[in-house]
Order: structure tokens, then C-alpha cells, then sequence
């Protein structure tokens, strides 16, 4: 029993360093930063990189963690949630572009008051539902700094309602503090795990 609990817990741990990379961190705050941008230029270019990033994080996952963990398979738990960090980037994606589509269509057909009412406070409104599928994303991946994450998204996003500066820039400064989370992340991962190859002369063969 003890041999199990020992294996579990050094499985568990492998799969919180194995998150500790700030992958999804920089990621995350790339399409946030994208997000602002558009709301600052009105560029729809800008819209692209708040969807793009989300394809680099498993070419990323490969060039940078796989080298230092070896191509791993977790088991039980941890594979479940390695799933749902996937499942997660899948649906932070849809739920980007339906979320558009949805208020582009909405706005149309509500009556005045109601227009009036989304358009004071559409950024409280999306920064609600964008904290929610953060904290839903901690609770399914394990990954507890997505719960900062969120409040960070509740704090910017009011703060972009009642203080006298452009959505846009709450938005893009929010995007950014989570990018320089996710820089300090990997900076730390990349000194504390070496490339096996570098260490492991028998890496290749």
C-alpha cells in the first residue's frame, strides 16, 4: 500500500512539473493581448491572435517539455487531465469564436434598454463568462494558477468598466501580466530540467 502511495504521489508530482512550463501561460496571454489589440485599433486582423496561439501548444509541448520529460504517457488521473488540458484549449477556442458570433447577432434583435445596458457593461459581462471557463479549466486540468488567472480576468475587466481607461488597455495589461507569468514559468522550467539528451549519452541511439 505505502509502494502505491509513494508511486501516486511521485506520479502526481511529475504531472504538476510537467504543467510548470508556463506553455499554456503565454499562450493564453497571446490571445488575450491579441483580444485587446482589436478592441485599441479595431483591426479585425487583430483577431487572428487571439485564436492563433492555441495551435502552437503542442509543437511547443514537443520542442520544449517532451525533451526534459521524455515523451511521457501518464496513467489514470494524469492522463485524464493531460486530455483535458487539450479538451480546454479545443473549447477556449470555440468558445472564442461563438462567443463573438453570438453577441454580433444579439445585439441586433434586443430592445434598447437592453442594448444599453450590454454595451455599459459588455466587459464585466465577458470577463464573468471568461472567468468561469478559467476556473472550470483549473478544476478539470489540475492546474491551480488558473484560479489567479481568473480573478485577474474579474479585476482587469472591471477595472476597464469603472475607471477612466480604454477596455482595451485593461484587457491588453491583462494579457501581458499573464504572458510574464508564463515567461518567468518557463525560464524556471528550462533551468531546473535540463534536455535529457544533454545529460543521458545514450539519448538517440
Amino acid at each position: 500500500m505505502a509502494n502505491n502511495n509513494d508511486f501516486q504521489d511521485l506520479a502526481n508530482r511529475a504531472y504538476v512539473s510537467y504543467h510548470q512550463d508556463g506553455i499554456i501561460d503565454l499562450l493564453l496571454g497571446a490571445g488575450i493581448v491579441g483580444f485587446g489589440l482589436q478592441m485599441l485599433t479595431t483591426n479585425a486582423a487583430f483577431m487572428f491572435l487571439t485564436w492563433m496561439p492555441f495551435l502552437l501548444y503542442l509543437p511547443l509541448k514537443n520542442y520544449i517539455t517532451a525533451p526534459r520529460f521524455g515523451y511521457v504517457r501518464f496513467t489514470g488521473e494524469q492522463e485524464q487531465r493531460t486530455r483535458n488540458t487539450r479538451l480546454l484549449l479545443i473549447g477556449l477556442l470555440t468558445f472564442t469564436v461563438f462567443l463573438g458570433l453570438f453577441v454580433f447577432m444579439l445585439f441586433g434583435r434586443v430592445t434598447p434598454e437592453w442594448r444599453a445596458f450590454i454595451g455599459q457593461y459588455t466587459m464585466l459581462l465577458l470577463g464573468g463568462l471568461a472567468a468561469f471557463t478559467l476556473l472550470i479549466a483549473g478544476v478539470m486540468t489540475g492546474i491551480k494558477r488558473l484560479y489567479l488567472y481568473a480573478g485577474l480576468t474579474l479585476l482587469f475587466n472591471a477595472a476597464g468598466t469603472w475607471l477612466p481607461i480604454h477596455e482595451g488597455v485593461a484587457v491588453l495589461l491583462l494579457g501581458l501580466v499573464i504572458m510574464a507569468c508564463g515567461f518567468w514559468l518557463l525560464v524556471r522550467f528550462l533551468r531546473t530540467y535540463p534536455r535529457l539528451d544533454k545529460e543521458d549519452g545514450h539519448a538517440g541511439h
